[in-house]
């Protein structure tokens, strides 16, 4: 018995192919509200901008390894008025209540590592996947500029980790050229060194605060290289035979 299920999980295996692809997209995002000493608090989600590139290469068992990386606006709106600051710039009188974005990060940047699992149809013509990713994270604002749609501009410079998960389901085009779609979910834990906690009067902190964000992205991607499963056990170009374990490929047959 124990053979046979052996035997069947070769099979299994053999039928997979390996592909490097890379990918790029965009879509659009909303987050949550900032913890810890980050007083402005949204209670209304805004629909921002999102962008997503990543690099995937999937093993003959169909898990996927890669980098990927979002760049998206981290905001909401406040039906509470709030107390306003001198930023270092420019004196604000008030925040929120007014139906202007309160904006933690113009730009929040992240580089994960991922790891997905690959689930083939149409012997690989499209797939769905579902992973993990942890990585950095960093928050990048300009302060001095307020926009007209803008009651509160966080600093800049917050950086630290950022893990989250992604889902998502991708399609060929043609041979090289395909799409996807992508559901991810990133929570930020950001550590401002040079910035202050607004409203702290007495005994100043540092700013720092977790926020997640959910990213949705549609995007192009790109198969750089590719074996298919029906080319194990035949000869490449350079007279190499493919072979599940890589013990058997360092000579020529």
């Amino acid at each position: 018995m124990k053979k046979l299920l052996l035997f069947t999980l070769l099979i299994g295996i053999k039928a997979q192919a390996q592909e490097l692809e890379g990918g790029a997209g965009g879509g659009f995002s909303i987050n949550g509200q900032p913890t810890d000493n980050m007083v402005y608090k949204g209670d209304q989600s805004v629909m921002n901008y999102s962008l997503n590139m990543r690099l995937l290469y999937t093993t003959k068992n169909l898990w996927q390894i890669g980098l990927e990386s979002h760049m998206h606006e981290l905001s909401s709106k406040s039906s509470k008025k709030y107390g306003g600051f001198i930023n270092g710039y420019r004196l604000i009188d008030s925040i929120g209540g007014d139906d202007k974005k309160l904006v933690y990060a113009k730009n929040a940047v992240n580089l994960t590592a991922v790891i997905n699992k690959r689930f083939d149809f149409n012997e690989g013509a499209s797939y769905a996947y579902i992973g993990a990713a942890i990585g950095v994270g960093f928050a990048r604002n300009n302060s001095k500029n307020y926009a007209a749609n803008e009651s509160y501009n966080g600093p800049d410079g917050g950086r630290g980790l950022t893990y989250g998960a992604q889902l998502g389901y991708a399609a060929n085009v043609s041979g090289n050229i395909g799409i996807y779609l992508e559901a991810a979910m990133r929570y930020y834990t950001f550590d401002y060194k040079n910035a202050g906690a607004p409203q702290i009067w007495v005994n100043p902190q540092v700013l720092k605060y977790s926020i997640m964000a959910f990213p949705i992205t549609f995007g192009l991607r790109y198969t750089f290289h590719k074996v298919p499963g029906s080319a194990y056990g035949t000869y490449n170009k350079t007279n190499r035979r493919y072979y599940e374990n890589k013990r058997y490929n360092k000579g020529k047959y």
